[in-house]
């Protein structure tokens, strides 16, 4: 049987769980949460309760004491089970550290098969 599954995704995510603060635009207060995956294009969260789709947010993702920033949108939303998020703005400073970050966390085997 043919594998009709496609890859979208710009960039390769990788699997880890990081501390990450959510905060929609307008509002003073974050969501706290934690990665499942992430890329150098975006990352997906655990929310029980997700945010919807189109949503604006500032988002900082912990890599050990150092958050990374960046301007984001929720593109995918999946009730008690979280949101794909897609960076759609990040400095250079914050994208050499997630990059960097990325060179050490290793690549998903073959047989693995990431949603």
């Amino acid at each position: 049987m043919e594998n009709t599954h496609q890859e979208r995704r710009r960039f390769a995510r990788r699997s880890c769980s990081l501390r990450v603060q959510l905060r929609p635009a307008g509002q003073s207060y974050p969501n706290n949460c934690e990665t499942t995956d992430i890329s150098l294009c975006g990352c997906y969260v655990k929310l029980m309760l997700p945010l919807p789709v189109g949503m604006l947010l500032d988002v900082h993702i912990w890599i050990g004491d150092t958050p990374v920033q960046a301007k984001a949108v929720v593109k995918t939303s999946h009730p008690g089970v979280g949101n794909g998020i897609d960076f759609i703005e990040m400095t250079a400073p914050n994208r050499f550290q997630l990059e960097h970050y990325l060179e050490t966390v290793p690549e998903p085997q073959a047989s693995e098969f990431i949603p």
